[in-house]
């Protein structure tokens, strides 16, 4: 593995000819840009507009899909929801899914064979692989990456196995329903509070 930046992992994402297999398996991910996003959530508010680069991920999603690519996802998940992934679920995925990238679920609880995934990697192509690297405290150290044909070969037989064994989000979400965003704060509750 060697450590590779932002820009190139862009250029890996946007380069696919057929497929990227994300396999994202943390249930909590410390993101500074979510900030924002997340206090709202908290809050009970609506939804933020987009931020630019989201809305550009957004349409490089839409462009991949046009062009017959097919960006694709496992997302883990450990039941009750964090608040991280129940913000996830209610507004980031419906999103993503709607620009047309594929996300599919796994219910940890349901599928202890995949105990062992317990970092994110994605898979290029079936050419190369690349792991998010992350900090015990959620945050993102950085990436690396691998084309050694072993070492892919190995980790496009974990994701295609992780992938066959996910329901579709759409299905997840007719299963369980869009998580429930917390109630505003009232006036007298935060009286009481600060009380």
């Amino acid at each position: 593995m060697i450590p590779i930046d932002l820009a190139r992992l862009n250029q890996l994402y946007d380069g696919i000819s057929r497929r990227s297999l994300r396999m994202e398996t943390r249930q909590t991910y410390a993101v500074p840009w979510e900030d924002e996003d997340m206090a709202a959530w908290r809050n009970g508010e609506p939804e933020p507009p987009h931020g630019e680069s989201y809305r550009e991920h957004l349409e490089s999603v839409r462009q991949r899909v046009a062009s017959g690519r097919r960006p694709q996802r496992v997302r883990f998940v450990e039941l009750p929801m964090t608040e991280y992934t129940a913000q996830e679920f209610a507004w980031g995925y419906p999103n993503n899914t709607a620009a047309g990238e594929e996300i599919n679920v796994i219910d940890r609880a349901e599928h202890p064979e995949f105990d062992s995934y317990v970092e994110d990697f994605v898979v290029f192509d079936d050419a190369g692989v690349m792991y998010y690297r992350y900090a015990d405290d959620d945050r993102l150290l950085g990436y690396e990456f691998s084309d050694d044909p072993a070492v892919v070969a190995e980790h496009v037989r974990l994701a295609e196995a992780a992938w066959a064994a996910s329901i579709p989000f759409a299905e997840w979400e007719r299963r369980h329903g869009r998580p429930v965003q917390p109630a505003p704060p009232s006036q007298a509750g935060d009286a009481r509070q600060l009380s």
